[in-house]
């Protein structure tokens, strides 16, 4: 850790130790509540009535006209009382509060006084239009989360209508790309900016359905709050305890059913979660008085800690697909002495939660997360070498600290200091330690590899027969590195080298007899008996030791075909050998033609001739018949099974690994980026205005670095980093920028109308401290450096209830986003000719418009009908370029790309009222634009020619979209019937349902029913995969044993094992083969059977939650 960062986290544990008195979950997420409170028979407004929410401290009075705000509200359901001396005081019940929104109650009071106890009790009126809500959003409560068959944040995302995810996990709203979503968590920004291969912040966001309390998507026009987003903001706000009741809480779920059959695509998932919360008894009344110290008792502190333990190979599992032979290795770690075998993934999550509120207008809230996966990825590739798949490890932590104070009756701050370290590596596996990697010094130099030539495919390396070195020998050799003496026979005149197929004729014989008896040339020894020297396999001898170092054989990219036996083995006819020399010599040993010619050519024909007819031969394939060699395998020859599938496998670069190989990139990658973050936010109630401004400042600390092929000796320029003498890429650079926001927001209501007004400005500083050294030396001295980036957001919502029934709502934005920093800073060092597309000092802020507009309309009090439509253009999004900088051309990314999407979303929502709640949505929407993504592979110049001039569907452009998820609970408080007949109650049942149409992908010129014109290129994605269809459901039963509460828990995923297509081969369509011969497509090959190019099978999970 270098010192300016360790200053920079003992700087930040100061600030919140300063301020820190106690600390909470709940981060930066509040709503509110407001109404008016009027007498019911004069319909005039009420002042001074008490409004209280119930077993909490806040609350408001009415002013003059009736009206009340109760202000920073968390997330919840609460009960609302309302007394005043001259009324019978009601409860309202059902006051449901989510964040960044007002709740409305509006209620009459009766003249009179009740009696203590007898209260009047009403259930509050569902805003079910949201007629304070302007941007189109979803909002998924914890009740709903927790009964839902999701496992990550992005299963919940998915259920939004206009939400698309590809089979990455990468999330794409409303036509958008990836990595243009938001995350925030408690307030605190959870995305990594570096845009590495650990970039993936949503697809592995380790919260799950036990930590979350409120869930929200919004998917336009969002406040001027929230930046750094093109497409979309998550918002989540985890936990916290109560200040009444201590709860326990633990839940196992596995998919392990003890017999394969029971679950033919179990994944070998086991996943453990606990959490304990509830007000905290230990150190408020116990340890601080037992020290004198009592400034905590009397005061609201809570507490929540949660933990979660998941372990699975994946829907995909090599387990499922090796040979005993190749099947990959597993650790495991101690658990209290129990040893605990790891998986293909394992994660595992944790975060501590406290509040404390030392007075009904001060809260301090702290939050602290930390997740740690680790595992190997599975690819197809790796099917028969899975110890050696790129191993990764993934971490981050996240800490934050908030306070906020009412300054006044309508003046509210709230402050966030956060801090947020995202760490990634991924290296080659390492096959002698199970779940790690390897470094890239592990790898020996290609010129350090020795390699054979194996003439008998017999696939070993055979070494020459031992001999005598009696004459000299010349001083070429047959291919390079010749270290072995040079076989001299006098019979044929010329010197055999030991290590090659060449000869040279020497200038000296043994003697002039005039046969040819075999008897003459140097001494050998026979190790194999068959009277001629065996000059073996030619060998690069990289250390000239005259043996094959296996530890020097290269173990990249090997396909190669397994050894085989070609043919039938000619026997020859036989002889009488005289010289019992096992060789047919003439003149000496005895043919007798009339008995052992048996081809009848009058010759004798040796093994090592022309076989015909007659001559015995050793039928390998026993098919009676001789087979002759002809350097292929054909069925029935013998072969050297190396991987043990029972199969012959015939190598080349669409075949899978051999076994202990590497892939040819063997990318060795590390990034690290620490976030420091402080957030100011001032809310005033102005009358009719509800303002709200704020600023935040950014600090990032990161470094990067990667190494491609490590394997090749770097001589490139001095980057700085690592293994400085390896690999024939490298991407090594580490930077300290700046950056930050300040916005302003007036939400107003004027007369019916709800409006909001709003910018944002963004700023981001570069490091030119640091980059300028980085140019010069990389070349770019010469170039101009931008310090800094600016943008100007504009953000204009509005709602108008047409009736009490109904609503129309637009809004309008600008949103920024920086480009990932690694496309900023990417460096152009290499020790080859090619490279990856390098980064661009000067990028500027992508940039998107949209507008939005919507109608919803309330059919019942339950039901709600709400149809939205929106257009985006988006500008200045990356792409590569050729560029020419200081007489030398680069390719580099560049703002120049472009894209627009257009649609409109349907949805049917029902809330509450009866035992079934749920949306079904439908949506109808396309996104064109130039590049789906920035290309990171370096292109040709004449593939940079091609790059397309005119738009095409993206490639997770969805046309049609039909979602559906639907909940019915049955409480165990009531006792239901159906047509009369009394059924179970404490159960629940929740179906998620997925229909879409297909994605499209680019055909190749060869894909049948494809004619192209010469030199006109293919369009871009003009075709399209098959349809998706998906169906998920979760069942709860509940019930109590031994004074506890229970809950069965059975889950289905893909309940009717639909076999949905990921991807398909561009030459022929399908996901099951690529074999395609003059546009006839053939049953594909086992490697053309990946399959990831199919979504997963049916998957049965079975679980037990215990409640206390």
């Amino acid at each position: 850790m270098t010192p300016m960062r360790l200053s920079l986290r003992l700087l930040f544990t100061a600030s919140i130790l300063l301020t820190l008195v106690a600390s909470h979950v709940f981060g930066a997420a509040f709503g509110q509540i407001k109404g008016k409170i009027t007498d019911k028979e004069t319909g005039e407004g009420i002042p001074g009535v008490t409004v209280m929410l119930l077993n909490t401290t806040q609350g408001a009075q009415t002013d003059f006209d009736g009206n009340f705000v109760i202000q920073r509200v968390e997330p919840n359901t609460y009960t609302l009382r309302i007394s005043s001396v001259e009324y019978k005081s009601i409860d309202v019940t059902n006051v449901v509060v989510k964040s960044d929104l007002t709740f409305e109650v509006n209620q009459k009071l009766e003249k009179g006084v009740v009696e203590i106890g007898k209260g009047i009790e009403v259930r509050a009126d569902a805003d079910i239009i949201d007629k304070f809500v302007m941007s189109n959003s979803t909002t998924i409560s914890k009740e709903a989360i927790q009964k839902q068959p999701v496992t990550t944040v992005n299963d919940l995302i998915t259920q939004v209508a206009g939400v698309v995810q590809n089979k990455a996990g990468q999330v794409f709203i409303r036509g958008g790309r990836a990595g243009e979503v938001q995350y925030i968590v408690d307030g605190v920004p959870l995305n990594n900016t570096l845009g590495g291969l650990g970039a993936q912040v949503g697809a592995n966001l380790s919260l799950v359905s036990g930590s979350i309390q409120e869930f929200t998507v919004i998917k336009d026009g969002f406040d001027p709050e929230y930046g750094d987003a093109l497409s979309g903001i998550v918002k989540i706000t985890t936990q916290t305890g109560e200040k009444d009741n201590t709860r326990f809480t633990a839940q196992f779920i596995t998919d392990d059913l003890g017999n394969k059959s029971l679950n033919k695509y179990s994944r070998n998932n086991d996943f453990f979660r606990l959490s304990v919360s509830g007000p905290d008894p230990i150190l408020r009344d116990k340890i601080l008085p037992a020290l004198g110290l009592k400034f905590l008792q009397g005061k609201e502190f809570t507490y929540y800690l949660y933990g979660e333990v998941d372990k699975t190979d994946g829907a995909y599992q090599y387990d499922d697909y090796d040979t005993p032979s190749t099947q990959r290795p597993t650790s495991s770690f101690n658990l209290l002495g129990f040893d605990v075998p790891d998986r293909l993934s394992n994660r595992y999550y944790w975060n501590a939660n406290v509040k404390f509120r030392p007075r009904q207008d001060l809260k301090f809230i702290f939050s602290y997360k930390r997740s740690y996966q680790r595992g190997n990825f599975f690819d197809w590739t790796y099917r028969y070498t899975a110890s050696t798949a790129p191993a990764y490890i993934s971490k981050w932590q996240s800490a934050s600290l908030e306070v906020s104070q009412s300054l006044k009756k309508n003046l509210n701050y709230e402050m966030v200091i956060s801090f947020n370290d995202n760490e990634y590596n991924q290296e080659p596996g390492d096959p002698n330690r199970p779940g790690h990697g390897l470094s890239p010094d592990d790898f020996r130099f290609d010129y350090e590899w020795e390699r054979y030539d194996d003439r008998n495919r017999n696939g070993k390396y055979d070494a020459p027969e031992p001999i005598i070195n009696l004459f000299p020998d010349t001083t070429s050799a047959y291919g390079t590195n010749f270290s072995g003496p040079a076989y001299t026979s006098s019979e044929f005149n010329y010197e055999i080298y030991v290590q090659g197929a060449e000869a040279n004729f020497s200038n000296f014989r043994f003697n002039d007899n005039g046969y040819v008896d075999q008897l003459e040339g140097e001494p050998y020894v026979d190790l194999n008996g068959n009277g001629v020297w065996d000059r073996g396999d030619f060998l690069n001898d990289a250390n000239g030791n005259g043996v094959l170092d296996g530890s020097r054989v290269s173990n990249i990219n090997n396909r190669n075909p397994e050894p085989y036996l070609d043919g039938d083995k000619n026997l020859g006819e036989p002889f009488e050998d005289l010289n019992g020399n096992r060789v047919y010599d003439p003149g000496i040993d005895l043919f007798i033609a009339e008995f052992q010619d048996l081809n009848h050519n009058g010759k004798y024909n040796g093994p090592n001739g022309l076989w015909s007819p007659g001559i015995p031969f050793d039928d390998r394939n026993g098919n009676g018949i001789y087979d002759f060699p002809n350097a292929q395998f054909d069925q029935g020859e013998q072969f050297t099974d190396l991987n043990g599938n029972g199969r012959y496998d015939y190598g080349g670069s669409s075949t899978f690994y051999d076994p202990t190989t590497f892939s040819e990139d063997a990318i060795w990658h590390h990034e690290n980026i620490d976030t420091y973050r402080g957030e100011l936010k001032l809310f005033w109630l102005l009358g009719k205005h509800e303002l709200k401004a704020g600023g935040a400042l950014r600090f990032q600390d990161f470094q990067f670095e990667e190494i491609e092929k490590p394997y090749i000796a770097y001589t490139g320029r001095p980057d700085g980093g690592q293994f400085p003498d390896r690999g024939a890429f490298r991407d090594i650079f580490a930077y300290k920028p700046w950056g930050g926001t300040m916005y302003f927001r007036d939400k107003l209501e004027y007369g019916s109308m709800i409006a909001s007004l709003g910018a944002r400005w963004d700023f981001f500083i570069q490091d030119r401290e640091r980059l300028i050294p980085v140019a010069e030396n990389d070349d770019f001295g010469g170039r101009v450096i931008y310090g800094d980036r600016q943008a100007i957001s504009p953000r204009i919502g509005f709602s108008y209830p047409i009736s009490d029934k109904a609503k129309v709502y637009f809004n309008y934005g600008h949103f920024y986003q920086l480009p990932d920093l690694s496309q900023f800073y990417r460096r152009n060092t290499s020790s080859v000719g090619l490279n990856v597309v390098q980064g661009n000092y000067n990028l500027n802020y992508q940039k998107t418009v949209q507008y939005s507009f919507g109608v919803k309309y309330a059919m019942t009090e339950n039901y709600s009908i709400d149809f939205s439509g929106y257009f985006k253009d988006e500008f200045d999004k990356i792409n590569r370029a050729s560029v020419t900088l200081n007489n030398l051309r680069y390719q580099q990314y560049r703002n120049t790309d472009y894209g627009r999407s257009r649609g409109f979303e349907l949805t049917l929502e029902k809330r509450g009222g009866g035992y079934v709640n749920g949306l079904l949505s439908y949506s109808y929407a396309f996104a064109f634009g130039k590049a789906s993504e920035a290309s990171r592979a370096f292109g040709t110049p004449f593939e940079l020619s091609r790059e397309p001039l005119s738009e095409a569907p993206l490639d997770n452009d969805v046309r049609h979209s039909l979602k559906g998820s639907v909940q019915f609970y049955i409480p165990g408080t009531v006792k239901p019937r159906l047509f009369g007949v009394a059924i179970p109650n404490g159960w629940s049942l929740s179906i998620q349902a997925l229909i879409e149409s297909g994605r499209p992908y680019t055909p190749e010129r060869s894909h049948p029913g494809i004619s192209p014109t010469v030199g006109v290129d293919i369009q871009r994605n003009s075709l399209r995969k098959p349809s998706v269809v998906n169906f998920d459901i979760r069942f709860n039963k509940d019930f109590k044993f031994v004074g506890m509460e229970y809950s069965f828990i059975l889950w289905v995923e893909n309940i009717f094992d639909s076999k949905n297509v990921n991807s398909v081969y561009a030459n022929t369509g399908r996901a099951d083969t690529q074999q395609n011969r003059d546009r006839v497509i053939y049953g594909g090959t086992e490697y053309d059977r990946n399959p990831g190019n199919w979504d997963f099978g049916r998957q049965i999970r079975v679980g037990l939650e215990m409640n206390l």
